[in-house]
């Protein structure tokens, strides 16, 4: 456990400054977002009280509430607010690959040096592929943070009569890219994490069957994702996007967290035993 530890802080420390960037960011951004959107809403109801003359009870009347949701979509929010997000999951996708191949680069390659490390190599394994979901759900939770600061922004700028609040977990109900990053409903939580963290493994063990065969890894890499598509199209087969399914709802969803499963379970024995096996000092 304490040579666990040890690579798990060491590869946090070499992504943390390029993770503290996105997490500066994605605070600045949104928050800008939600001010830019409260004061155009703001802007927009008093050109339209001062055209129709109306009052705040009329304009309400009219429109509705003006919600957090709303923030997002005023002019070109959608870029501010929505931009870190993608930005940061891209990032994420591409140091997933990098963490692996930024130990072979160089002359003095540092992979042979925690290759030679005298504890079992699956605890390298468990340290780049938890350093990885940690600082996925870290920039999740930020999104949960933001939520209430947002709203405390929105509820300063907005007259009472105009803004109606709304809870955190009904804001990221709404359908956005946010109601991926934090499911409402725990069976969506484990199969959209699930998946997730299936993809990552799946990631890792390509780029380990590529650093083990080399250029006739590719060849395997191909197999392999065939296989997986093969055993990803059976809910399908099923009927998980039909209506007229012969299947429950359920049965598929049963069968889509098995598959998730098979997939996660088969792909880690593989990568720990390339890692162990093939891949030599």
């Amino acid at each position: 456990m304490r040579a666990f530890v040890k690579l798990l802080n060491f590869e946090m420390n070499r992504f943390a400054k390029i993770y503290i960037g996105l997490m500066v960011l994605t605070v600045a951004l949104q928050l800008a977002a939600v001010t830019i959107g409260a004061n155009h809403w703001l802007d927009s109801a008093n050109e339209a009280m001062r055209v129709n003359q109306w009052t705040l009870e009329q304009y309400h009347n009219v429109t509705g509430y003006i919600q957090l949701n709303s923030m997002p979509y005023a002019r070109y929010n959608g870029l501010l607010y929505f931009g870190p997000i993608f930005l940061s999951t891209t990032v994420l996708l591409i140091y997933s690959c990098f963490i692996w191949y930024r130990d072979w680069r160089g002359k003095n390659t540092i992979v042979y040096r925690l290759l030679t490390l005298p504890s079992n190599r699956a605890n390298l394994y468990f340290a780049k592929l938890v350093t990885i979901l940690l600082f996925a759900f870290g920039l999740v939770a930020l999104q949960i943070v933001l939520v209430p600061l947002e709203r405390l922004i929105a509820q300063s700028i907005l007259p009472a009569e105009l803004y109606r609040n709304i809870s955190v977990f009904d804001y990221l109900k709404y359908p956005t890219v946010l109601k991926v990053l934090v499911p409402p409903y725990f069976s969506e939580f484990v199969l959209y994490y699930g998946l997730g963290i299936t993809g990552l493994i799946v990631l890792f063990t390509a780029i380990l069957m590529e650093r083990s065969y080399r250029l006739k890894g590719i060849g395997f890499i191909i197999l392999y994702l065939a296989v997986l598509a093969g055993l990803a199209s059976i809910p399908y087969l099923m009927g998980y996007s039909r209506y007229d399914s012969y299947f429950y709802p359920g049965e598929i969803i049963g069968a889509c967290l098995g598959l998730i499963v098979i997939i996660a379970g088969g792909s880690l024995w593989y990568s720990l035993y390339l890692l162990r096996k093939k891949i030599s000092v």
